[in-house]
């Protein structure tokens, strides 16, 4: 079975510093290639910014990308996960939520982002393994 933590070890944590301009923050997410990433404040988490921000926050009110900076269109209210949740407490939190991204924390510091389609990894890969005890156990006899 994967942990929270040991999914981490295989994943790179991308983060933006309040101040960044909405332009270099939809740059660096498209470099690489993620959907959301945790604004910081130095270390402190303030917030996050994701493709659903830009869209609502930013082109549909017609703001100049350049100039906007992500702290006035971030999302600050954060549906947080710790490191020591199942993931399928994570899924419901995001099912309840309804958000595609969960902020991972371990002593209130930020571990790590989990999309929708990690979480499902993990249960994939959950599932399998229990196919694999259950037919050896089914078929041992």
């Amino acid at each position: 079975m994967i942990h929270l933590e040991e999914f981490f070890n295989q994943k790179s944590l991308f983060t933006i510093q309040l101040g960044t301009s909405v332009i270099d923050a939809v740059l660096y997410m498209a470099n690489h290639n993620v959907g959301l990433v945790p604004v910081l404040d130095g270390e402190k988490l303030v917030g996050v910014f994701s493709e659903r921000d830009l869209v609502r926050r930013v082109i549909a009110k017609n703001l100049n990308l350049a100039a906007t900076l992500v702290d006035s269109v971030m999302t600050k209210e954060l549906i947080l996960a710790k490191s020591d949740e199942s993931y399928e407490a994570c899924l419901l939190k995001m099912k309840e939520a309804k958000i595609r991204h969960i902020i991972i924390i371990r002593d209130e510091k930020l571990l790590g982002v989990l999309s929708m389609r990690d979480l499902l990894e993990i249960d994939i890969s959950t599932k399998k393994e229990t196919i694999e005890v259950l037919n050896n156990y089914i078929y041992s006899r």
